[in-house]
């Protein structure tokens, strides 16, 4: 039955493993004091009936005076990914452009639109905590309806799940931290 374990646990790893990485993902993409790549590069524009990542059409950089430079690789679409990164309210303005580049600087965070976005932050990470608890009694029946493990082999391996389930929620924490840092920088 140690096998059978093992493999549940391994399974259940992978899944918080997938979840830590989309919450986080989430977690980088909400706008903070920076320039952030990141929160632009997965944007999607839709052209022509199709939905397009940002990064599939433009390049993007940072200039070094804090300009958000995007290059469209075609000039058509320069007005759309235009449209695309003001219509997700990032906090970035246009401050010039040409045919194909688009110049964007950040706007500042008010004390309202910090307090907003670190509730944002803070709902992100209860979401992610609420799918690691799900993933956690998930394991917990699994033992309970395993009549093959004696009770020292099911206390062994619940005090096996609370720990990778708890340095999960650790790790989603830190990334809250991270931002909310950055968000009060």
């Amino acid at each position: 039955m140690e096998s059978n374990w093992e493999a549940i646990k391994q399974k259940k790893t992978e899944h918080l493993e997938k979840e830590l990485k989309v919450f986080v993902g989430k977690l980088e993409k909400i706008r903070s004091n920076r320039i952030s790549l990141e929160a632009i590069r997965g944007l999607m524009v839709n052209y022509q009936g199709e939905k397009k990542p940002l990064k599939a059409v433009a390049n993007l950089r940072i200039s070094s005076n804090h300009e958000l430079i995007i290059h469209s690789f075609e000039p058509k679409l320069t007005p759309l990914i235009s449209k695309t990164i003001l219509d997700n309210q990032l906090g970035y303005k246009v401050e010039r452009s040409t045919k194909d580049e688009i110049y964007f600087t950040l706007t500042p965070i008010t004390t309202q639109i910090k307090e907003k976005l670190i509730k944002e932050v803070k709902f992100l990470t209860e979401e992610g905590k609420k799918n690691f608890r799900l993933i956690h009694q998930e394991l917990k029946n699994w033992l309970k309806r395993e009549p093959h493990l004696s009770q020292d082999q099911k206390k062994s391996y619940e005090k096996q799940a609370d720990k990778l389930v708890k340095d999960y929620q650790d790790k989603l924490l830190a990334a809250e931290d991270k931002k909310i840092k950055e968000l009060s920088s």
